[in-house]
C-alpha cells in the first residue's frame, strides 16, 4: 500500500483530498486537479503485483473507451511510488448496496436504478465486453435532483469479446454471491 497517500499529497497533477472506499484489492482516494480545480477519484491498488497491476490498466483501457451516461469514465492513468492508478469521474453517491442498507426503494425508484444498470451493461456487451463482477458495491448512484443515475464501476475481471484474445490475469472470475451457479 502507498502509504504516502493523505490528504495534502501531491501525486503528479492531483492533490489527495482523503479516502473514499476501500475494496478488495484497492483503495479509492479523492482527490483534485491541481491546475483546473476539478475533483475525480482515484483508484490505488494496495498489493500492486505484476498480473495484477496489468489487470488494472487494462481496466483502465475499457472503462476509458466506455463512454456512457450509465458507466464511471476512466479520464487518466498515472504513476504513483507503487504502481499505477487510475482517475476516474468522481460519482458522489453511494453504492447501490449502502443505499439498499439504508432506504427501500420505490417501485419507480428500482425501475429507474435497473434500466440505467441494463442500459450501462448492456452498451458494454455491444462493445464486446462482459463485466463479470456486476454487484450491487460496484454500482454508484449519482443523484441528479430527484434522479438517481447507477454508474456501474469496477471492470477490473472484464472478459473481451471472443475474437480478442484475453491473457490470462488470475483465476478469479467474480464474487460467488452473485455469479450464476454453472
Amino acid at each position: 500500500m502507498d502509504t504516502n497517500l493523505t490528504p495534502g499529497t501531491r501525486v503528479e497533477r492531483y492533490e489527495i483530498e482523503g479516502l473514499l472506499g476501500e475494496g478488495g484489492t484497492a483503495s479509492v482516494y479523492r482527490v483534485r486537479h491541481t491546475a483546473l480545480g476539478t475533483r475525480h477519484a482515484l483508484k490505488v491498488l494496495r498489493r500492486p503485483s505484476i498480473g495484477v497491476q496489468r489487470r488494472l490498466l487494462l481496466e483502465g483501457r475499457v472503462q476509458a473507451h466506455l463512454r456512457h451516461q450509465n458507466i464511471v469514465a476512466v479520464t487518466d492513468v498515472i504513476q504513483l511510488q507503487l504502481g499505477t492508478g487510475l482517475v476516474l469521474d468522481l460519482v458522489d453517491g453511494p453504492t447501490l448496496a449502502t443505499m439498499l442498507e439504508r432506504e427501500r426503494l420505490s417501485i419507480p425508484g428500482a425501475d429507474a436504478v435497473a434500466d440505467g444498470l441494463f442500459r450501462g451493461i448492456a452498451f458494454a456487451h455491444d462493445q464486446g465486453l462482459v463485466h463479470r463482477d456486476l454487484k450491487p458495491e460496484n454500482v454508484l448512484l449519482e443523484r441528479l435532483g430527484e434522479q438517481v443515475v447507477p454508474k456501474v464501476t469496477d471492470f477490473g475481471l472484464v472478459k473481451l469479446s471472443d475474437d480478442q484474445p484475453e491473457r490470462p490475469l488470475g483465476r478469479t472470475m467474480g464474487t460467488p454471491r452473485y455469479m450464476a451457479p454453472e
